[in-house]
């Protein structure tokens, strides 16, 4: 077998940085705590990943904009490509984020990376809560990445420089990911492992108080059925937390046959459900694209009492030109509604006729 013969080179050219991935990952998961002061660098940054759920890290194809999940499936298709979208949420709150990425031949790739969430603007009072004027709130990340194919793998990496602003406060941290990507070689099934976050912070708002940056494990696989326009993935996130399910103590529970009350215990079932996104995207045409997604902990941690809806769930299409790629999803978020992704990716080498 090809593949099999060509595993143990890679692994050998590749051990040091496996090593290093574990004794960090290792030494970073100690202590981590589920939320963190920069959480948006978990929240989704296009339209594709949100229609599947909100994660995906094992795709691979033109779309650039899914650097920002795995550095390793930065690849040639993607070169001369730039990817925007836009996300505006509740309260005036948007996200923006771009990604481009360029070819070096046979040196690998590079990409650049930028996420904008800006919370928008705040009554500023003084102690007597008179109004005195008005301040901002944002929070960003620049990203600069590298991927190498070896054989059937692909290797990745990135570096990114992060703040926090709040009026005249600021906070700055230092994070990298760093990914693995596999292609089969004939069937369209492809898998992803990385590890997001992985850093420093270099200053607090408050030296009393730590800021620490969202670790995250995360692996998916996605695959494309022979006979089926359709290509699902599975992804896990939170890999390196056991425990993220939340009982709410307040809540009474059943009365059992002597009329005590029996309150509702944590289940491993549920336990690995939370770490769970599905998605599935409907390749009607090679120009069109209907996208669905699910997200287990979302909807159990987001769903109103009364009429859950769609939170959980998202829904999205994409259209597709040789320069251009449109894509809208909305992702349900509970009884106040949810969000709505606009992503463009243009292909400027398109754009360029050759003579």
């Amino acid at each position: 077998m090809p593949v099999l013969n060509e595993v143990p080179t890679i692994l050998s050219k590749t051990k040091k940085v496996f090593l290093f991935i574990c004794i960090t990952a290792s030494y970073i998961s100690k202590g981590q705590n589920f939320g963190s002061s920069f959480d948006f660098l978990l929240k989704e940054t296009n339209a594709r990943v949100a229609a599947l759920g909100g994660v995906n890290n094992s795709l691979r194809d033109d779309d650039v904009q899914l650097v920002a999940g795995n550095p390793a499936v930065a690849n040639g298709k993607m070169a001369k490509t730039l990817g925007m979208t836009v996300n505006p949420s509740f309260a005036n709150i948007v996200q923006y984020n771009l990604a481009y990425a360029d070819s070096l031949k046979n040196r690998g790739n590079v990409f650049t990376t930028l996420q904008f969430l800006n919370y928008g603007k705040f009554k500023e009072t003084d102690n007597t809560g008179a109004r005195i004027g008005e301040f901002g709130a944002s929070q960003y990340a620049f990203g600069l990445g590298y991927s190498q194919k070896k054989g059937n793998f692909f290797l990745g990496t990135s570096l990114k420089f992060i703040g926090f602003q709040v009026q005249s406060n600021q906070a700055y941290a230092l994070a990298a990911d760093i990914g693995i990507n596999y292609q089969h070689p004939r069937k369209q099934l492809s898998f992803g492992l990385v590890f997001k976050n992985m850093g420093i912070t270099l200053k607090k708002f408050d030296s009393d108080n730590p800021m620490k940056l969202p670790f995250n494990i995360q692996t998916s696989l996605s695959y494309k059925l022979q006979h089926m326009p359709l290509r699902f993935s599975i992804t896990g996130f939170y890999i390196q937390e056991t425990d993220i399910q939340y009982l709410d103590p307040s809540i009474p529970g059943k009365l059992d046959i002597n009329g005590k009350e029996q309150k509702p215990k944590k289940k491993i079932s549920e336990q690995i459900a939370r770490h769970l996104a599905l998605g599935g995207e409907f390749l009607l045409h090679r120009s069109f694209n209907l996208r669905i997604g699910y997200n287990h902990l979302r909807r159990k941690e987001l769903r109103p009492e009364v009429g859950a809806g769609l939170t959980g769930f998202s829904l999205g299409f994409m259209v597709n030109t040789k320069p251009i790629n449109f894509s809208y999803t909305y992702s349900g978020l509970g009884s106040t509604g949810g969000f709505h992704f606009i992503s463009l990716n243009c292909r400027f080498s398109q754009f360029i006729t050759k003579e």
